[in-house]
């Protein structure tokens, strides 16, 4: 993609986020932003996002599908289920159709307390909204063990090793991260290194 679709990509992605995190916190829903997305928005890396990944901290649409079904009818977004029984939104922007899975802690899919107290406050185009940490975002590419995460983690140790890329990392916070798995510690550690990530 060129610079300028990257660009246009990125604000029908703020512009989505926006939408969706002001109706979700209109009705006392806590989330944060998990996915790909935090490359561009918190990092400024020019980054192909796809979809935006949320996480629903303090509800379920699980066990509460009603209100997050009754927010899309309310902004007439399509809704659907993954293959996990996850639920997303599609969204209309600008005329095309930004997808918004939201995530919670279900089968592969885990965030401990700790992520999300240490995650930071950013502005989207006025909204203030909760991310983690690139670091973080390390941590569950390496242990979701998949081949589109191994891609993700080769592709971000090949900017960190460029003198010209500005993105850098937090070794000690990112040692720190992977201890809120210590059944999967070994296996997050070997696959970050794996990919040129190293952690001292």
């Amino acid at each position: 993609m060129t610079n300028n679709q990257l660009r246009e990509t990125l604000e029908l992605i703020k512009k989505a986020l926006v939408k969706v995190g002001t109706e979700l916190s209109k009705r006392g829903i806590d989330f944060m932003l998990i996915g790909s997305a935090v490359l561009p928005l918190l990092y400024g890396v020019n980054w192909n996002v796809h979809d935006i990944d949320i996480f629903i901290i303090n509800k379920s649409t699980v066990t509460e599908p009603e209100l997050f079904e009754e927010i899309a009818k309310d902004n007439d977004w399509d809704v659907g289920m993954d293959m996990n029984g996850m639920m997303y939104y599609e969204v209309l922007v600008d005329a095309q159709v930004v997808r918004v899975d939201l995530m919670e802690n279900l089968l592969d899919i885990y965030i401990p307390e700790a992520m999300i107290s240490k995650s930071l406050r950013i502005k989207v185009n006025g909204l203030e909204i909760r991310s983690i940490r690139l670091e973080d975002l390390l941590v569950l590419k390496a242990r979701e063990a998949s081949e589109e995460g191994d891609e993700f983690l080769s592709r971000i140790a090949e900017m960190l090793a460029d003198p010209e890329s500005k993105l850098n990392i937090d070794r000690k916070y990112l040692r720190e991260a992977i201890n809120y798995y210590p059944d999967d510690k070994d296996a997050i550690e070997r696959r970050l290194e794996k990919s040129g990530i190293y952690l001292e």
